[in-house]
């Protein structure tokens, strides 16, 4: 990230551009979360945020509130102005017609179709372009998008709901419940700002879970930036290597559309897909370590146009994904309770010869829900990599 020396007032209305883009966060797929502020002699004359795909993006929503009067204008915008003709018309052009002063922006946009484009037209048009405002907050608001659009894998979230010796279940397989309920809303949060839910088979005969995003039990606060009418359910994934559920009996396969990621031997059924009924599609995926290859379940994803994922399994499956490097980052539900010894762990790690090969993560926030803790970490490496290396 670069760093620069900017105004007060810069700050200012990028900080309100920002929280307006979080409005957008869970009904902007497959685009970014975008919002725009745009000010003239210190008034604030119009104000957007892009609500979906299809829509208006952040620019139009906030040059449409101003009623088009912004000549010599600064218009704040947490991400480049686009510079293509998608399903909207480019943003950069529009801001050029209505003849803005000036463009701050948080952070550019790495989408190939856009990267440093939308700032070029700008700049040609004689327009003030000043960027890396409030750049790292913006950045990281969308940076599921920011990594999927330059590489192959989606974003990966991975959470575990723990007792406080990090043990998910007694040793009978009783876990209902480590956690309370204000986690439980939390994690119905976490599972609307994602494009799909991975889970295993074993989660699936074990706890017989709906895996689907309830409206009633998001949080007011989330309610109030939520679209209703453009909330959607995060397709889910089962991997069920040995084809061993029962498709009839689980809700999981009641609603919403759900991929059943099943292993294959035979490379001739590789990624075929075959249609179960109007809610299952059975995909097929290698075998590695006798279980559906993580590497080429994410890639497959990738090419579906999925920004987030959101692992919410067992320890053996989110386990996997963190062995193989998979995990961008991690939500730790911690739970007022102790399971004791020969309740089942929370994570089976592959083991380390010393310190220096650790897994090493940053804690990004630390929220209580009343006797509950959550744990929000970043894997530091896959962080470092999506925020220098892919701009």
């Amino acid at each position: 990230m670069k760093e620069k020396v900017v105004s007060d007032t810069d700050i200012k209305y990028m900080m309100q551009a920002i929280k307006l883009a979080s409005c957008g966060l869970y009904t902007s797929y497959p685009n970014p979360a975008v919002g725009c502020v745009i000010v003239r002699d210190g008034k604030v004359l119009g104000k957007g945020y892009h609500h979906k795909a299809g829509l208006p993006h952040a620019e139009v929503m906030a040059l449409t509130d101003a009623n088009f009067n912004v000549e010599g204008a600064t218009a704040y915008v947490t991400l480049e102005p686009c510079s293509h003709y998608g399903r909207t018309p480019p943003c950069a052009v529009k801001l050029v017609e209505m003849k803005v002063k000036r463009v701050v922006v948080a952070t550019g946009d790495p989408n190939p179709k856009v990267y440093g484009r939308g700032f070029q037209i700008l700049r040609d048009a004689g327009i003030e372009v000043v960027e890396h405002v409030l750049e790292k907050e913006a950045f990281f608001q969308n940076r599921a998008f920011m990594k999927a659009i330059t590489g192959p894998y989606p974003y990966v979230s991975a959470k575990v709901g723990m007792s406080l010796d990090a043990k998910t279940a007694l040793a009978n397989g009783q876990s209902k419940w480590i956690t309370n309920s204000k986690s439980r809303a939390k994690v119905q949060q976490l599972r609307a700002l994602c494009d799909c839910i991975i889970t295993s088979s074993n989660t699936v005969i074990a706890d017989d879970p709906r895996m689907n995003v309830r409206y009633e039990e998001l949080s007011g606060k989330i309610i109030k930036k939520i679209d209703k009418e453009y909330i959607r359910q995060p397709l889910k994934v089962v991997l069920d290597t040995h084809e061993k559920v029962d498709i009839n009996r689980y809700q999981i396969f009641k609603q919403g559309k759900v991929i059943l990621a099943c292993g294959s031997e035979d490379k001739s059924k590789f990624f075929s897909e075959e249609i179960v009924n109007d809610t299952i599609t059975k995909v097929y995926f290698p075998i590695v370590d006798n279980g559906v290859d993580l590497d080429a379940l994410l890639r497959y994803l990738g090419k579906l146009q999925i920004r987030h994922a959101f692992v919410e399994a067992g320890s053996i499956l989110t386990s996997a994904f963190i062995n193989q490097g998979h995990v961008d980052e991690l939500y730790a539900f911690v739970g007022a309770k102790a399971l004791g010894q020969d309740a089942r762990d929370a994570f089976t790690l592959k083991p380390i010869e010393n310190l220096d090969n650790a897994l090493s993560f940053e804690l990004h926030k630390v929220k209580k829900f009343d006797s509950d803790v959550m744990l929000h970490y970043i894997l530091k490496d896959h962080y470092k990599q999506i925020t220098e290396n892919q701009l």
